[in-house]
């Protein structure tokens, strides 16, 4: 894409606004205070991390020529037992604008987390053995260059993993890092942190008028689509964030190290209204709903807990809280209270069989991933009681509570993300096969997705019950992968008319172009077809019933009916049937019996039939924008309206 004169001149002066402020004020002072930290002065790690997922983007799932339409389907969280998809989900992205995003909350907040961990170990810093604290980094751990390019990175690409791993659901993209970035540099480093929020803010402003220097907008309303909040992966950033938090506060409890609680405070509390940590999501048959009220007080009350664990005070809990059991008693109730759990279990497996007649195996899965959470407690045994000694202070309380806060938050997605698909599971049987996925149209289909534990469901009556989920539009399935999703909701395909799935791995890509055409039946619903095409061959995925026009003429009622390979127009008189015939050409006729049916073109604004989407693949040698294609069905002087093609929005 050729460089628009605003482009150039955006980046003149973006170029020469920053060399003016670096060369003429403070710039001596601004090296010496990062080169204390950083190799050279330059955040390495967070130069490789940004690299590493640009790279991983532009080479892989791009292929450098189609930057704009990405391979997504195959780096995705579908399911535990997809290890691709888990390997891969924390730094793929769905598109130049979801990578830039991401790149840019990294940008604005990991210099300050890198400067925080430091290239060089604190002891070997200058001037701040007497801040950080008196602990030396030995071995490889205390070479900068291997803490700049090895370890900090490593760090952030876990954190991507984690947040990819126990995120609820199909999850894509580095945001949770971001999080988890973000956590760890407000409780370090308060108030460049508030910063940086706003310095996110500002680089993402530079891409947009970077790439869309000039921006054309209509009044058109657009598809039909959920709202924007809807599709955020709220828990992984709330994880991502808990992450960082705990980490940022195990460092500086090690370089003992403590911000004042006020800053502390406003800082994680502006963070998180800013960046959305108050997002509580839910959805129910098309009906989205934001729990924002209750998300702002979440945030409020775990704002409080961070202060506390960050700045809080060492003063021991009131007793009885403050003293804690010693071993010997640790052990004998851990084995009580492992015991409850285990009669527990066999009680409700026994119940789920014997009440519920679910079988043994998948009333045990979910009893299991809640007896091994909690059974947590009865780990406390095999803690050192040195870890112990002293009272239990405020501070450690609350980085207890923020622990078990972060494993709460992931536990939930682990029964969401254990789902396999079947070999049955495409529905219909107008699929395309393309490199182990099929792609395919249908209407009402069962998901394909189906949890390893639970209802068997075979055992869920039809039209009930949480596992028989019903969906419409273009659908990708893959057993291989664990892959069953809607790409194309049927609604957005209704107004589009057409999409495209990007399928693929690692190393190649295919396309699949689905096209929908159709005919919107006077007095009823419209008549369409769906076609999917790969490698110039065309295949009609899925066709509509048949739909009955309100009017009749002369006695006959007519049917416009989709078929493999045309639309018919059926008549019928007094219930038998008269004929049937493709829907004539433009400016050419078809007769059915004592019916004849003509195919016209009409200016918008003529008439007043209801329009729709698209193009009937007839053999049509092209309409104007601003025509319509209607059927008209006549006997003797008796003319009705019968369908109108589909229109579509551009």
């Amino acid at each position: 894409m050729p460089i628009t004169p605003t482009q150039a001149a955006l980046v003149v002066t973006v170029v020469v606004a920053l060399g003016f402020v670096w060369y003429t004020e403070g710039r001596d002072r601004w090296r010496s205070f990062v080169a204390d930290r950083f190799v050279y002065g330059v955040p390495w790690g967070t130069v490789a991390t940004v690299a590493i997922v640009v790279a991983f983007y532009v080479l892989v799932q791009s292929s450098v020529r189609h930057v704009s339409d990405p391979v997504t389907l195959p780096f995705v969280t579908w399911s535990y037992f997809y290890p691709t998809g888990l390997l891969t989900a924390g730094i793929a992205h769905a598109s130049p604008g979801h990578v830039a995003s991401n790149m840019a909350g990294t940008i604005a907040f990991a210099p300050i987390a890198e400067y925080a961990w430091g290239h060089y170990p604190p002891s070997t810093r200058s001037g701040t053995a007497g801040t950080d604290g008196d602990a030396t980094a030995d071995g490889w751990l205390a070479r900068p260059w291997v803490r700049a390019l090895v370890v900090f990175p490593a760090a952030l690409l876990a954190a991507a993993f984690l947040t990819a791993v126990f995120g609820l659901g199909p999850g894509l993209g580095f945001s949770g890092a971001v999080f988890a970035i973000a956590g760890f540099a407000v409780v370090t480093y308060p108030i460049p942190t508030v910063v940086a929020v706003v310095a996110a803010s500002a680089v993402q402003t530079l891409y947009l008028a970077l790439s869309q220097p000039i921006v054309r907008e209509t009044i058109d309303r657009g598809a039909p689509a959920p709202p924007a909040w809807a599709g955020i992966g709220f828990q992984a950033h709330l994880l991502g964030f808990l992450l960082g938090v705990v980490l940022g506060a195990l460092l500086l409890r090690t370089r003992r190290r403590r911000p004042a609680a006020e800053r502390v405070f406003f800082a994680t509390l502006a963070v998180g209204l800013v960046q959305s940590l108050w997002l509580l999501v839910w959805s129910s048959d098309d009906v989205f709903y934001l729990y924002r009220g209750v998300g702002v007080v979440l945030v409020f009350g775990l704002t409080l807990v961070i202060t506390v664990a960050i700045a809080g005070g060492t003063r021991p809990l009131p007793r009885p809280l403050s003293v804690l059991p010693r071993a010997p008693t640790r052990r004998r109730l851990a084995i009580g209270w492992l015991a409850v759990l285990a009669v527990g279990l066999v009680g409700a497996a026994v119940a789920g069989v014997v009440l519920d007649e679910i079988p043994l195996a998948r009333t045990l899965g979910p009893l299991l991933v809640v007896a091994v959470v909690l059974a947590v407690p009865a780990l406390l045994p095999f803690v050192p009681d040195r870890v112990y000694a002293g009272p239990v202070t405020r501070r450690g309380a609350a980085i207890a509570l923020l622990i078990v806060l972060t494993g709460l938050v992931a536990l939930p997605s682990i029964p969401f993300n254990l789902l396999v698909v079947g070999g049955d599971a495409v529905p219909g049987s107008g699929g395309v096969e393309v490199g182990g996925y099929t792609v395919t149209y249908e209407e009402n289909a069962t998901a394909g997705q189906t949890p390893i534990v639970g209802p068997d469901p075979d055992d869920v009556d039809e039209g009930g019950g949480a596992l028989d989920v019903r969906q419409s539009g273009l659908i990708v399935v893959s057993d291989d992968r664990e892959i069953w999703t809607v790409v194309e909701r049927e609604a957005v395909l209704a107004h589009e008319g057409d999409a495209t799935v990007e399928l693929g791995g690692i190393g190649w890509r295919e396309s699949v172009e689905a096209t929908r055409t159709g005919w919107d039946v006077v007095g009823n619903e419209s008549a369409y077809a769906v076609d999917l095409t790969v490698d110039g061959e065309t295949t009609r995925s899925f066709a509509s019933a048949p739909v009955r026009a309100g009017a009749t003429i002369d006695g006959h009622a007519i049917d416009v009916d989709p078929t493999d390979d045309a639309f018919l127009l059926r008549v019928t008189s007094d219930g038998d049937a008269v004929g049937d015939a493709e829907i004539p050409e433009v400016n050419e006729t078809a007769t059915i019996g004592p019916v004849e049916f003509s195919t016209e073109r009409a200016a918008n604004g003529e008439g007043d039939a209801d329009g729709g989407s698209g193009d009937d693949g007839e053999g049509d040698d092209g309409d104007a924008d601003d025509e319509r294609v209607r059927v008209f069905a006549s006997i003797d002087d008796t003319e009705v309206l019968i369908a109108e093609r589909e229109t579509y929005a551009d």
